[in-house]
């Protein structure tokens, strides 16, 4: 209970760390190890959560999402920059058209068609093409669904005759 205080502690800080940094999505874990327990001495869920929640987390969560996110274009902005000085032409932003790849591709194979698809979706240009391919993702996926669910196989015992069934017989017992 005394992490949801207003000042943020060494350990607290070192599990958000933890979570945007290492992708750890257990705030169980986060809480024991922003408490130095373990996660079996957690009495009460809601701590954990009002914990999570509180104003300091989030604000830290945030700070550290922001930098990432900054690190990570600052990264590919000095990439790019090293690829030009180094007199690199074919560095393609996301924006720009990827080139072709060589070769033939079997698009009648599902796993195929699906990476196309879902190509098709990251490098669209107009919101309307990523639309439609989204379409055709999720048309697959419910006829892979139905198809499923029509090839289960529901089972229903039914007993030869009633008198034969052991339910039939307790209850002629009973009465």
């Amino acid at each position: 209970m005394a992490l949801l205080n207003k000042k943020l502690t060494p350990p607290e800080i070192a599990a958000i760390y933890y979570h945007v940094f290492g992708n750890c999505s257990d705030w169980m874990q986060l809480y024991a190890i922003a408490d130095g327990i373990k996660v079996s001495d957690i009495i009460n869920r809601s701590t954990v959560y009002k914990w999570k929640n509180s104003a300091k987390i989030v604000d830290l969560i945030r700070q550290l999402n922001r930098a990432q996110s900054d690190t990570i274009e600052t990264a590919i902005n000095k990439a790019m920059n090293d690829a030009q000085m180094a007199g690199v032409d074919n560095v393609h932003t996301n924006n720009e058209t990827r080139p072709k790849k060589a070769g033939f591709v079997d698009f009648s194979r599902p796993e195929n068609q699906t990476a196309k698809l879902n190509e098709l979706v990251n490098t669209a240009d107009d919101p309307g093409e990523a639309l439609d391919a989204l379409k055709v993702i999720m048309q697959a996926q419910k006829a892979d669904r139905d198809a499923a669910k029509d090839g289960r196989i529901v089972r229903a015992y039914v007993p030869v005759s009633c008198h034969e069934c052991p339910i039939y017989q307790k209850a002629g017992k009973k009465a």
